[in-house]
């Protein structure tokens, strides 16, 4: 899995997170995840990560499927008994993309709230 932080300059690049997101899987064939976010999250810090799924996905639309890859051989579920419809050889995989990131229309109803800054907030913790 991996997650790629997408900064959108204007209407125009909409869409380009999920350009991005199926170049990583033209480049890395073990690749079966990819998670989009925007540049107020932390990449770094999966609890924001996970919070876009909560406050900018819908699965309907943010969540993408691609059938019929090619991927790791040695992931135990990409083997044909596993779902022997789907997967017709050793090492054939459904990726994925989580699209977390805002509709560039859509970016000033999202603005992240901040939380407010307490000089000596230690004191409060006695």
């Amino acid at each position: 899995m991996t997650i790629m932080q997408i900064h959108k300059d204007n209407p125009a690049d909409e869409g380009i997170q999920r350009q991005a997101a199926i170049l990583a899987f033209g480049a890395f064939k073990e690749l079966k995840t990819v998670w989009l976010v925007d540049e107020d999250v932390d990449i770094f810090d999966m609890n924001d990560v996970v919070w876009t799924m909560n406050t900018r996905f819908q699965a309907d639309q943010d969540f993408v499927c691609i059938p019929g890859m090619r991927n790791h051989p040695l992931d135990p579920s990409e083997r044909p008994q596993y779902d022997p419809k789907s997967i017709r050889v050793k090492g054939m995989s459904s990726k994925t993309i989580i699209d977390g990131t805002v509709p560039f229309d859509m970016k000033d109803q999202f603005i992240r709230a901040k939380f407010k800054e307490i000089p000596d907030w230690k004191k409060y913790l006695k």
